[in-house]
């Protein structure tokens, strides 16, 4: 029971990489999740998993490359998924709060069965960017040295992915059904439109505060009904914003 379980965890999680520049490391993160049993990889707007010299890194892992998914945006990549983790080595206010890697087991484990999830990792050179952050739940900073943060593309798969297995024992026997991230994205525009309406967002610039609510809302794993009901409030200010013009 205990290694069907978590074999049910493990199954659940997608490492999706943006924008690699190397096959080579896409074949060495596709070894690193061999070894810890993750099965979905996913490739954005980066170098093809079938490139020859991802073959030679993968070693035994070929199955992963062969199956990766290739998408042309992040958002693409996550439509489907119920709770999306952003990686990232450098800090900043957009940026927070940066959780551990066994922080993140905390927060994942018990909602990894019955949702999909994602790890997002950025390019070698850039990593993630602001925007692409705000599509993520939540952050995990890797601790390391200050005078050397950035780790290697595949090393820092490795940590992740070998905290989730040694984490699969806290699995509990049912969790909540989160909103998929494409009914997030859906709720996340209403209410950016709806704020815009009432004067509550800066015309000139509504993503600023739009992020600080995206990571709000992402830290609160919500559930469909929850997406539903803000859907519902902003639908309603909406009617009620109309009915002052045409009075």
């Amino acid at each position: 029971m205990r290694n069907m379980e978590a074999k049910v965890v493990l199954d659940s999680i997608s490492v999706i990489l943006v924008r690699p520049r190397f096959p080579e490391n896409i074949g060495a993160v596709a070894r690193a999740m061999k070894n810890m049993g993750i099965p979905r990889l996913a490739i954005v707007n980066g170098c093809s998993p079938l490139h020859r010299d991802a073959y030679k890194l993968a070693s035994g892992a070929e199955d992963i490359l062969e199956r990766a998914e290739e998408y042309a945006t992040l958002y693409e990549a996550i439509l489907d998924l119920g709770y999306v983790v952003g990686t990232t080595s450098r800090p900043g206010k957009e940026r927070r709060p940066l959780l551990t890697p066994k922080e993140m087991v905390q927060k994942l484990i018990p909602i990894s069965k019955g949702n999909l999830i994602g790890l997002v990792f950025g390019s070698e050179k850039e990593g993630l960017t602001n925007e692409e952050l705000s599509l993520c739940h939540l952050y995990v900073r890797i601790p390391s040295v200050e005078t050397f943060p950035s780790l290697n593309l595949a090393q820092a798969v490795m940590v992740l992915c070998y905290e989730l297995f040694q984490s699969t024992s806290l699995v509990s026997k049912s969790s909540a059904l989160l909103a998929p991230t494409e009914q997030m994205e859906k709720m996340f525009q209403h209410m950016e439109k709806t704020l815009l309406n009432i004067g509550f967002l800066e015309a000139k610039n509504p993503k600023r505060i739009m992020r600080t609510l995206r990571r709000l809302f992402g830290r609160s794993q919500m559930e469909l009904r929850d997406v539903q009901i803000l859907q519902g409030i902003w639908s309603r200010v909406d009617w009620i914003l109309r009915r002052k013009k045409a009075s």
